[in-house]
């Protein structure tokens, strides 16, 4: 599937081969925090068809998200990962990749979608809520920079923002 983005970005679903160069870039893309580890070749081999790269006119990455519907919880879909390279940034790359990826899985049956952010990184939690997405306060949840997060979400010292967009909710 292939659709329009930016006036000069081509939205298309990921695939293994986008692997090696995808994995080279992310780094960066999050201005130096590691998150390699996030973009490994099982995502772009079985989540492909869930996951998107925005391209520029001349075939260069510039964004990606991967995406799942969760197997477990059929009206959930997960944001694993979404990056846009610094320089096109506030292009609306980064909206047309969560919109794309959402004008997927909310057909098919998902009235939740759910991303995770690092509470120490403002730019990513004010990118989803601009989105529509809204930090998750339920039990478990503390106050971690100012916002609702869950200690040791994704391990010990690992913690994490859960953010959540139901359908309907802009």
């Amino acid at each position: 599937m292939i659709a329009k983005a930016a006036a000069d970005t081509v939205l298309r679903h990921a695939n293994e081969d986008d692997q090696p160069r995808m994995v080279g870039l992310v780094d960066e893309w999050f201005g130096g925090r590691r998150v390699r580890h996030l973009a490994v070749r099982a995502w772009f081999r079985h989540f492909g068809s869930t996951s998107w790269l925005a391209v520029d006119e001349a075939g260069r990455p510039v964004g990606l998200l991967l995406g799942y519907r969760s197997p477990d919880r059929s009206a959930e879909a997960v944001v694993h990962l979404v990056a846009v390279r610094p320089d096109r940034r506030r292009r609306g790359t980064g909206r047309s990749l969560v919109e794309a990826f959402r004008g997927q899985v909310e057909p098919a049956g998902v009235t939740a979608v759910t991303a995770l952010a690092w509470p120490d990184d403002p730019i990513a939690i004010a990118f989803f809520r601009a989105l529509g997405f809204r930090p998750d306060d339920g039990p478990g949840s503390q106050r971690l920079f100012g916002v609702p997060a869950f200690p040791d979400h994704e391990g010990d010292g690992e913690d994490r923002v859960v953010l959540v967009r139901r359908t309907g909710e802009a």
